[in-house]
């Protein structure tokens, strides 16, 4: 059965009937976009997210059919954001990646490139990742060109670790900042903006009734993005993804068809 698929926008929504059928699509999306660019001989670049939903997801990649025809020797991982922990703290997006995904399936570890957190302070992680992405993500635009981006969506509006009110969402220069945020009472390492708006494809993957009524302020509520930093999102040279189950897109107005418009 295929997703329900509209558009709000630039913003394209696929709508799984539940959870796994959201997780299989966001699946499905990575593999296609990954064996593409291997057929043609490239590299994919992808930052994955953390969160609860995107268990499910590296799950699902590290199960048939995913595991078998995802080209994982073509692909290099980097993250979004990460808290300041390290490796193997249960807080950690990496530590979560590798334990699901990247410890199943045959990715090189030279393909695999985490923000230092845990190491150092998270100043220094946020430097040392910036003298990483330079080196190893091809630049376009003067940001780093990631083929995939994974995000997720707080209640409050984040994304990554772009909190509401923050310097940090204002910042049109750096390719990694840190920043300590009062609302966690933690200090998080962070992707910014341009970064995320420079991908080829930025993909939010949003499950549960809980997070509708933000998923309908982000693309569709009137335009706030200091208070709902989600909205900063907007690929300039890319698409845009939302993939929600049934329950997440609820409050989303469908647009008219064709077919409705005709009827009046």
């Amino acid at each position: 059965m295929l997703p329900e698929r509209f558009y709000i926008g630039d913003a394209e929504v696929l709508v799984g009937a539940d959870v796994d059928e959201t997780v299989r699509i966001a699946a499905g999306q990575f593999a296609a976009i990954a064996r593409k660019l291997s057929s043609e001989d490239r590299m994919m670049h992808v930052a994955l997210s953390g969160g609860s939903t995107p268990r499910r997801l590296f799950q699902s990649l590290a199960s048939e059919p995913f595991v078998g025809i995802v080209p994982w020797r073509s692909i290099c991982f980097f993250w979004g954001d990460e808290r300041n922990v390290p490796p193997n703290h249960h807080d950690s997006n990496f530590g979560v990646a590798r334990e699901l995904l990247l410890s199943l399936v045959p990715v090189p570890p030279s393909n695999v490139y985490r923000i230092p957190a845990g190491d150092g302070t998270a100043i220094e992680a946020a430097e040392f990742y910036e003298r990483t992405l330079r080196q190893k993500v091809p630049i376009m635009n003067g940001f780093p060109r990631l083929d995939f981006v994974m995000l997720g969506l707080g209640a409050n509006g984040h994304t990554a670790s772009l909190f509401p009110h923050r310097p940090t969402l204002h910042e049109r220069e750096r390719f990694v900042v840190a920043d300590h945020v009062e609302e966690v009472h933690a200090w998080r390492v962070t992707l910014t903006t341009p970064v995320f708006n420079n991908a080829a494809q930025v993909t939010f993957l949003v499950t549960g009734e809980d997070k509708a009524p933000v998923v309908e302020q982000v693309i569709a509520g009137p335009r706030d993005a200091d208070s709902v930093p989600a909205q900063l999102i907007a690929p300039i040279d890319g698409r845009l993804t939302w993939i929600l189950d049934t329950a997440a897109a609820s409050q989303l107005n469908r647009p008219a068809t064709a077919q409705q418009r005709a009827n009046g």
